[in-house]
């Protein structure tokens, strides 16, 4: 197919001048290294602290960590927090200790952040993520709490998992999925929220976060590279799709709100 002028364009000035440019920069480095969707880029993004290989690399760094769509991001982490939080004094409340499950964690920051002194005698956590940097460093970070970190292939979750719950008594009563069925076709993405509302215990609560669309989409496609070594696209999909597939898997009391950059769309559905 022959490009057109437009595409010619847009080619060089992200490959010819936009590389170039964030190359210095921790973060663009990484994303264009095919670290883009991986857990500790995205804890680069929460920490909010510049820094780059070079005097300019970290003037760069700073721009991308001010754009939109990292804003948006930020937010996520402390919206995540709070909604947690919510369900959690809901537990403690009921007498209940709240066993979390993270599907592709990263290092789970928001997570650690919240398990202070206290809030660590009511709550136990699971991170199940791919990328083995974002589970040593989550082991670092969450030192003394109870964490535990698994590296598993989330999208192979099942069997271990189901003997976990039969063998072990342990079923989470909250699933957080934060930043993953956008990476996901419709069949796999349907395949995991019905792994999620099995191993669900009870009234559980499921927390998931996707995007809807990005204000840094352009940038995002054209420079980001994921581990797979494909271009950072994700699928985009609009409230109305998401709470569909939900129903139809048999969840309940379904709620959802927008950030206010229109980019994440944060869900919350009951198993009963």
């Amino acid at each position: 197919m022959v490009k057109s002028l437009k595409e010619k364009f847009e080619a060089f000035f992200y490959k010819g001048i936009v590389r170039k440019l964030i190359f210095s920069s921790k973060l663009g480095r990484r994303v264009m290294f095919g670290y883009a969707d991986t857990g500790t880029s995205f804890d680069h993004i929460y920490k909010n602290e510049a820094k780059g290989y070079t005097k300019f690399g970290k003037i760069v760094d700073r721009v991308l960590l001010n754009l939109p769509a990292a804003k948006a991001t930020r937010h996520r982490r402390n919206q995540i927090k709070k909604l947690l939080y919510v369900e959690l004094a809901k537990n403690t409340k009921e007498g209940l200790k709240t066993r979390l499950v993270d599907i592709a964690s990263g290092p789970a920051r928001y997570l650690v952040e919240m398990a202070s002194n206290e809030v660590s005698k009511n709550i136990e956590v699971l991170c199940l993520d791919a990328d083995l940097n974002s589970i040593n460093y989550g082991r670092k970070l969450s030192a003394g709490k109870p964490f535990l970190y698994k590296k598993t292939n989330v999208l192979r979750l099942g069997s271990r998992h189901e003997n976990l719950a039969n063998q072990k008594g342990w079923r989470p009563n909250v699933a957080v999925s934060s930043g993953l069925i956008e990476y996901l076709d419709e069949q796999i993405a349907k395949q995991l929220l019905k792994y999620l509302y099995s191993f669900l215990d009870g009234n559980g609560l499921l927390l998931m976060i996707t995007q809807r669309a990005s204000p840094n989409r352009n940038l995002i496609e054209q420079v980001g590279i994921t581990q797979s070594g494909k271009k950072w696209i994700l699928f985009y999909r609009e409230p109305a799709v998401i709470v569909d597939w939900l129903t139809q898997i048999g969840f309940k009391n379904i709620t959802f709100e927008v950030d206010p950059w229109k980019m994440y769309v944060y869900y919350r559905a009951r198993k009963q």
